[in-house]
């Protein structure tokens, strides 16, 4: 197990940007910055992530590998990872399987309980800092009425209220163990999990990008993390940074 260092707030804008600006002082090459509530929680696209309450558990794993040891192409990597090992976690503590929509909600009876960000500072080709930020709804008993159609909880979903600490605690350490598998390029187990929790396996698809909108079948992951997408009898391959995309019928 890595030796992390350990940054709990009371309040904070986002534990996404408070990593990015404080990255210089982490001592350890894994950082985990928890926050009981945050005031502008941000999702993929510049999307807004509501974790404006004491009740999910709003938190960054800050990742400083040393020089040479994880290439830009791996960092497309880490969304699939993060979401890998959320889902496993929720199985375990829970009992109950979520569903990943590519590239790493985390959807319960086709609504969204966990979001991730994942964002990273690259010099001169080589990655400086990988941040990857999860918000999950844990012991709300009700939602932001702006979401309710869309989010869900997992008390909500299983009745069962659960320590915010044991679930970061046990997200952190599946994080460490599928970190320490793409250092040594062995990344096969981080798919295959990916996969198992996925909801995009021969999926209809509808996916924006540079504001035109695609109906394809989704096909699953490449190596690298890259959607696999069938359209107009054609393999495409989609990068998470460049497009929304919607499940039909989820």
């Amino acid at each position: 197990m890595y030796d992390m260092e350990y940054i709990k707030l009371p309040y904070i804008n986002s534990t996404n940007t408070y990593a990015k600006d404080n990255a210089k002082s982490f001592s350890k090459e894994i950082t985990l910055i928890q926050s009981e509530v945050q005031s502008h929680g941000r999702g993929r696209l510049d999307r807004a992530f509501i974790s404006d309450n004491s009740q999910g558990a709003w938190f960054s794993v800050a990742i400083k590998p040393e020089k040479g040891i994880i290439t830009p192409e791996m960092v497309l990597l880490m969304p699939v990872m993060a979401a890998s090992a959320t889902a496993l976690t929720i199985e375990t503590v829970y009992g109950i399987r979520p569903g990943i929509k590519w590239p790493n909600d985390i959807l319960i009876n086709s609504k969204k309980a966990c979001g991730i960000l994942c964002e990273s500072r690259i010099i001169h080709n080589d990655v400086y800092l990988v941040v990857i930020g999860i918000g999950i709804n844990l012991n709300q008993k009700k939602m932001h009425p702006d979401i309710a159609d869309i989010a869900t909880s997992l008390l909500i979903e299983t009745g069962t209220e659960v320590p915010i600490d044991l679930i970061i605690q046990n997200i952190c350490g599946n994080v460490a163990f599928f970190y320490d598998k793409i250092k040594h390029g062995e990344t096969a187990c981080i798919i295959d999990k990916w996969n198992e929790y996925s909801l995009m396996n021969n999926a209809v698809i509808t996916y924006t990008k540079e504001q035109l909108s695609y109906t394809a079948i989704s096909k699953g992951i490449n190596t690298d993390g890259r959607l696999i997408i069938e359209q107009d009898g054609k393999i495409i391959y989609l990068d998470s940074s460049e497009v929304r995309l919607k499940i039909q019928g989820v």
